[in-house]
């Protein structure tokens, strides 16, 4: 009797002894399965982010390859309409160009002088007349209008402001072209008007300076050999060349 009490607490502690090593290798194997449960679901939702983030960035994609080809469509649509209405304003401009009665007037080669009788050859000279001498009516309101350009030529609506002959029938502000032999068209207006009795009998010729056509200049800025030598035709390079006709239109500048 008194052997088993005596064994009975030793009994005891042994079993608790056991059992404390039974919760400790619980306690120890419930922490890696914790820690693979936690590590399992950090790995899925790491999963699951890169799978969204991917997916978000094709969708994202794809919106941006839409958008594009509708601003593409939409600025082929824009470009069409320009040409178009670029195409329509062209065809409106040649329409009205078409709709201007013209009179060309063909130039010869030489006249006769009505002083002397001779007959002198016209060689393209194109002489110079100054802005400050034409005062009087719609020509002194058009050169009113007009202004110099670098060289000291007077324009308007951007062309050169001319004094030609009667023969050409033509009325202040009207537009004229002369059409030279090398195929330069010089786009002028109508500044004023030759003189009968300086002209020769067809009234085309200025017969004491063998010129067709003036160039109406301002004195304070004509370009200094021009001015010198009295020879529009050195403005330009192209433009010493004879003059072989002269148009008229039925189109005048806005006064």
């Amino acid at each position: 009797m008194s052997f088993f009490l005596l064994d009975y607490p030793l009994y005891e502690r042994k079993d608790i002894k056991n059992m404390k090593g039974l919760n400790s290798n619980y306690t120890r194997a419930g922490h890696r399965a914790c820690s693979i449960i936690l590590i399992t679901s950090l790995l899925l939702i790491l999963h699951c982010y890169y799978y969204l983030r991917s997916y978000a960035m094709e969708m994202v994609e794809e919106e941006a390859i839409i958008v594009e080809e509708e601003i593409a469509m939409k600025s082929t649509e824009i470009i069409s309409e320009i040409i178009e209405d670029a195409g329509n304003s062209i065809e409106e401009v040649e329409e009205e160009i078409e709709e201007v009665e013209k009179t060309v007037y063909e130039i010869p080669s030489s006249y006769v002088n009505p002083v002397s009788g001779n007959t002198v050859s016209y060689k393209g000279g194109k002489t110079i007349e100054r802005s400050s001498k034409i005062t009087y009516g719609d020509l002194g309101d058009i050169n009113d209008l007009a202004e110099p350009d670098s060289d000291g030529f007077m324009k308007l609506d951007n062309r050169y402001l001319i004094a030609i002959g009667s023969r050409f029938d033509t009325a202040a502000g009207q537009y004229i072209d002369l059409v030279l032999e090398n195929g330069v068209i010089i786009e002028c207006i109508m500044g004023d008007a030759k003189a009968d009795v300086d002209t020769d009998s067809t009234n085309t010729f200025t017969y004491k300076s063998s010129c067709c056509s003036e160039f109406i200049i301002d004195e304070a800025s004509i370009r200094s050999d021009i001015y010198e030598r009295g020879n529009a035709s050195l403005k330009y390079e192209s433009w010493d060349s004879p003059v072989v006709s002269v148009v008229v239109y039925d189109q005048y500048c806005e006064m």
